[in-house]
């Protein structure tokens, strides 16, 4: 299904985020539990059902208007072989940059599904994209970022893959980046539990968010997974 779009730039270039989409239930919660998040502290932007949405991210790059279409021509492909995948919600936790998330457990189909993404579009990328979603100008960050992280932004242009792939939905960012969430007013992390349906290409807005979906792509129900391993 594709959408029309109105493009978001973050430097020279669109900056598109391969996503899995939440099913109807976790995607409300999510919505739900950003707005309160913002009831409590000031935030710098609230998910919603038209947008941002949320999403699960597994890479995103910088495209042009025919890299993109490539891309988009290879995740239906992509989507058609792989089956839907149960995730389990796992844990609630800020970090330092004033990200609130929820955490999925990393399981092998999503590893293999991030696998097959970058190994199918890293190769179409052009370049390295100006920011990442906490700000840092990517270009200087990856001079001192942690040896794993720079070898990651140098092959794939993205930095969490493997080891660093932490499969999670962003629900907010405090404007006060060390505000705590009480975890008393959180709900249980397993209510998020679901079986993602929907792979996605978005455009990247700042703070990470997905701003408008480009294309989605359903996963098949009952197809064996292919696993190119990564070069």
């Amino acid at each position: 299904m594709t959408h029309v779009s109105t493009l978001t730039r973050m430097g020279d270039l669109p900056v598109y985020d391969v996503v899995l989409l939440p099913p109807q239930e976790a995607g409300i919660r999510s919505v739900q539990l950003s707005q309160q998040c913002a009831e409590r502290a000031a935030t710098e932007f609230t998910l919603g059902e038209d947008g941002p949405y949320a999403h699960l991210s597994l890479y995103m790059a910088n495209f042009t208007p025919a890299q993109r279409e490539a891309a988009a021509s290879l995740l239906r492909s992509i989507s058609a072989q792989t089956p839907r995948i149960s995730l389990d919600g796992d844990h609630f936790a800020g970090n330092e940059q004033g990200m609130f998330e929820l955490f999925y457990r990393t399981s092998q189909a999503l590893t293999r599904l991030q696998e097959e993404v970058i190994a199918a579009l890293a190769p179409l990328r052009t370049g390295l994209r100006h920011r990442d979603p906490v700000g840092r100008v990517l270009s200087e960050y990856r001079l001192t970022a942690p040896p794993l992280a720079r070898d990651n932004l140098e092959r794939y242009g993205y930095d969490e893959v493997g080891e660093l792939f932490r499969p999670h939905i962003t629900m907010t960012r405090f404007q006060q980046r060390a505000h705590q969430v009480d975890p008393a007013a959180l709900p249980p992390a397993q209510a998020f539990t679901a079986t993602y349906r929907t792979l996605a290409l978005c455009v990247m807005g700042e703070h990470g968010t997905c701003t408008d979906i480009v294309e989605t792509f359903d996963l098949a129900a009952d197809a064996p997974s292919p696993s190119p391993a990564l070069p």
